[in-house]
């Protein structure tokens, strides 16, 4: 790792802190690399392997812990298919995902909102500043749960953990770490911003590999609703279609085939 003096005493204590600095901040920087993870909540917890959520009025509450950083989240509402029991004793359920609802991100300043039930239709969530507390509307029964889906910074790994650093993150991690030396131990600046310029390239292509690893790079048909096109803006071009009803859930939803 290091180009000069690799012997000095106690540096390796400083390279292993600098390693670890270097992992996070790739983590920061790149979604892709970070620790995906979901938890499940219901009321009191009563549901087996769920975290608690208590009764807020007309809405739920409940605590984030640790380094949760939400991608989504979901109301999964018991009522249409209800297939567990409200104790410990149920190991796992299969509820169907037609009665999963997304749930839409309701700003805190305006959580009494849902507290005091004004939100009425809608599935939302508030979090607060700190990243603490949150809210869901509607409440919570013991028919329901919420499961949220996260992702956070690794920052402390042992030997039998499974990572997403690949070859190419090591060799940026390299080249952040002998910035720091060459800054911090050997107060070689010209030399410091060399390898902070290639950390900084390589952190560039990681972003961009990583980018192409969740994108779909052909995408078939137009993003444009099928009502506009260039037949005119309600023209169906002369294309034949029928509507076919299903239910899910108990609701009515329909589907056009052309």
């Amino acid at each position: 790792m290091l180009t000069v003096d690799s012997d000095r005493l106690n540096i390796q204590t400083y390279i292993d802190r600098q390693i670890r600095n270097g992992v996070v901040d790739i983590q920061s920087s790149i979604p892709f690399y970070r620790v995906g993870n979901t938890t499940t909540y219901s009321l009191n917890g009563a549901i087996k392997d769920t975290e608690p959520l208590a009764v807020a009025e007309k809405a739920s509450e409940g605590l984030l812990e640790g380094d949760m950083r939400i991608l989504d989240g979901y109301f999964i509402d018991g009522q249409y298919d209800y297939d567990w029991q409200d104790d410990l004793s149920e190991s796992s359920d299969s509820n169907s995902e037609c009665s999963s609802r997304p749930l839409r991100q309701w700003p805190w300043a305006n959580r009494h909102d849902m507290i005091c039930g004004a939100t009425k239709g809608y599935f939302l969530i508030s979090i607060s500043p700190d990243g603490g507390q949150f809210y869901i509307y509607p409440q919570v029964t013991t028919t329901d749960k919420v499961k949220i889906f996260y992702d956070g910074l690794k920052k402390t790994f042992v030997d039998t953990d499974v990572v997403t650093f690949d070859e190419s993150v090591v060799e940026a991690v390299g080249n952040f770490v002998k910035s720091k030396v060459s800054r911090e131990v050997d107060r070689d600046l010209n030399l410091y911003k060399s390898y902070m310029g290639s950390y900084m390239d390589d952190r560039s292509r990681l972003w961009l590999d990583a980018r192409d690893r969740v994108t779909i790079k052909y995408s078939l048909g137009s993003e444009l609703p099928d009502s506009i096109g260039s037949c005119g803006e309600s023209s169906s071009c002369g294309v034949a279609t029928s509507t076919v009803t299903d239910t899910c859930a108990g609701e009515n939803l329909q589907y056009v085939i052309q």
